[in-house]
């Protein structure tokens, strides 16, 4: 169980297959009972439909997003930091970027910049996300090459449907 943004989160796996339910006992008596609500895919999805590039210094997100993104079809690669993800963004084939603003080794906002101004990844769209959502820190995001931006906690249709939407676009180029 972990906690994100006030929320709990029980994670339960046994042998790489993720249990339904998990009971809690002390001795002879059951103290909690818990279902786990299991991911399902927003859209039905065969062939990848691209490959995301989440850079977040939240290991648990990463993951969480990464789980979401895999059940909707989406390859993934993440990092924790900025130059990490520069160097894929340019030497991988990705499809956008998940984005976090505050990064430990760069701000986020910079390496969209760089992305963006890069002959070689000036088409990747980029989705900013952040726990803070202040109307210039949205205007400089836009202005540094971003094409959407997205509060945390986010619900995950949004993500995918916002991917789509910049997928779309990128792909009209």
């Amino acid at each position: 169980m972990f906690l994100f943004r006030n929320r709990f989160f029980l994670t339960a796996w046994r042998r790489g297959v993720a249990l339904s339910s998990v009971e809690v006992s002390i001795g002879s008596r059951t103290m909690i009972t818990e279902n786990i609500p299991q991911l399902e895919p927003v859209f039905d999805c065969g062939d990848s439909r691209g490959r995301v590039l989440i850079c977040d210094d939240d290991p648990l997100l990463r993951e969480l997003l990464t789980l979401i993104l895999q059940k909707n079809g989406f390859e993934t690669l993440d990092t924790g930091r900025g130059e990490e993800c520069l160097r894929y963004a340019a030497s991988e084939r990705i499809s956008a970027v998940l984005l976090d603003i505050d990064l430990p080794d760069a701000s986020g906002l910079d390496i969209c910049e760089e992305i963006s101004d890069a002959q070689s990844t000036q088409q990747l769209p980029i989705i900013m996300l952040s726990g803070m959502e202040q109307r210039d820190l949205v205007r400089s995001a836009r202005r540094r090459g971003a094409r959407f931006f997205l509060q945390k906690p986010c619900d995950p249709a949004a993500i995918i449907a916002l991917l789509e939407r910049a997928l779309d676009e990128s792909s009209s180029w």
